[in-house]
């Protein structure tokens, strides 16, 4: 179902004095329509219905209760701490979204603040605290009545009511309007809640699937074993390696490495401070050394020497973070690197830094899908151990951590076997009710 078009009345908030109205005749002033609106509200609420058909649904009974020529809903964005326009009786389909106001702002964002209704009869938006918007013609009607849309006690969003005629709002009236806004606030929070979880769950699982095909440590090997043995092709070179760097320790360690020397694999991680290839990581910057053999900062000239490794060009590895390693190229040759050679080197550099990158981002994502999977079995056997004990939520919380740091194994762990006792015990009562309503043999 389309969203209902824009309109934004943030207009004027004023204080109001309802005033009744012996000649209004209410579409609602019968006990059976009262009654039937109260069913139509509870049917709503206790419905799976999308946002979107929630605020069409609202919509509706706002219509019917005012008899209103135009009708906004805004919602409020509480992160940006904005009223944003969400749903309308006539079509602005441009302006949903994009009409927004500060709390306070405007008479709509002045309800939303103080969460009190506000009733203008009639020149609504000569009202000071009025705010008109140029896509909203309703910001040129009469009357402008705005009701808050309420959740547990809070503010959510605003109801703005607009008729192209004066019109003095009953009491009656607006008491209807705000008991509709008050039972459908839970409804419509409950439903923006399903929509948030959702389109993060989709996220999650989309990530998660990619995690799954390869397992992340695997994947960064194999990646980073790839990009040492093509850069050792293409600059010939006898050792090429990719060290990662550990914060805490201070020191590289070789991740891959494409060699012609055993020994070199074996070396021991570098430490940052005082070695050559750790200057890399100390001043985030490339070097290129003729001769190792005859640069003091090397540890190793004697490896070099039975190696036969002359030249070296070192890159680090960056990424968001920051830098989390070096590409290290070493030439059985005395080289000069060329603009090209390390142009090329750090391309390569980029690529194996994206690749450790992705790997921690998908082991991020394990981690939290793992995570949610865990808070899921928890919540159930919480649900158990309330209904099957009669406890309250946060008893068997504290019931499945005493237990677990009893017998000294995870909450998962005994979550996972109370959701199991529980499908075990239901399995052999449905079995026994079959057997003991069987037919006589």
């Amino acid at each position: 179902m389309p969203p209902h078009s824009l309109l934004k009345r943030h207009g004027t908030h004023r204080a109001t004095h309802f005033r009744m109205n012996s000649n209004a005749v209410h579409p609602f002033e019968s006990t059976s329509s009262q009654i039937a609106l109260l069913h139509r509200i509870s049917g709503i609420v206790s419905s799976s219905l999308t946002l979107d058909e929630m605020l069409d649904e609202l919509i509706g009974l706002v219509v019917g209760v005012t008899s209103c020529d135009a009708c906004l809903v805004y919602l409020l964005d509480s992160y940006a701490g904005e009223i944003v326009l969400c749903a309308t009786q006539l079509p602005h389909a441009t302006e949903i979204g994009n009409v927004r106001m500060k709390l306070g702002e405007g008479v709509t964002g002045w309800v939303a603040q103080h969460q009190s209704v506000v009733a203008l009869s009639s020149r609504a938006s000569s009202d000071p605290r009025f705010k008109s918007f140029t896509s909203l013609p309703e910001d040129s009607y009469e009357a402008f009545l705005a009701v808050p849309l309420v959740s547990s006690g809070k503010v959510i969003g605003v109801i703005n009511v607009h008729h192209k005629q004066p019109r003095h709002h009953t009491v009656e009236e607006v008491t209807l309007l705000s008991y509709v806004a008050e039972q459908m606030g839970g409804a419509i929070a409950k439903a923006r809640m399903f929509e948030r979880t959702q389109a993060t769950s989709r996220k999650i699982e989309v990530l998660a699937a990619v995690g799954d095909t390869i397992t992340s440590e695997d994947y960064l090997d194999r990646i980073l074993q790839v990009i040492s043995e093509m850069v050792a092709e293409a600059f010939d070179s006898p050792v090429c390696s990719i060290m990662i760097l550990d914060v805490e320790k201070q020191e590289l360690a070789i991740k891959a490495a494409r060699c012609s020397s055993p020994e070199y694999l074996n070396k021991l991680p570098i430490q940052i401070e005082g070695s050559l290839i750790g200057r890399v990581v100390r001043d985030r910057q490339l070097i290129t050394i003729e001769d190792v053999t005859n640069e003091k900062l090397y540890r190793y000239p004697e490896l070099a020497r039975r190696a036969g490794l002359v030249s070296l060009l070192s890159v680090p590895l960056m990424t968001g973070h920051g830098i989390i390693g070096t590409l290290n190229i070493y030439t059985g040759d005395r080289r000069v690197f060329t603009e090209e050679e390390v142009g090329f080197a750090k391309a390569v550099a980029g690529q194996a830094a994206l690749a450790f990158e992705n790997t921690r981002l998908m082991t991020e994502t394990l981690e939290m899908k793992k995570l949610l999977e865990t808070r899921k079995v928890i919540e159930r056997a919480k649900g158990i151990l309330q209904h099957r004990d009669g406890l309250t939520e946060e008893e068997a919380y504290l019931h499945l951590r005493s237990e677990s740091r009893r017998m000294r194994r995870p909450m998962i762990e005994l979550g996972e076997a109370i959701v199991l006792a529980e499908e075990l015990h239901r399995k052999g009562a449905r079995k026994d009710r079959n057997e003991q309503y069987s037919p006589e043999q």
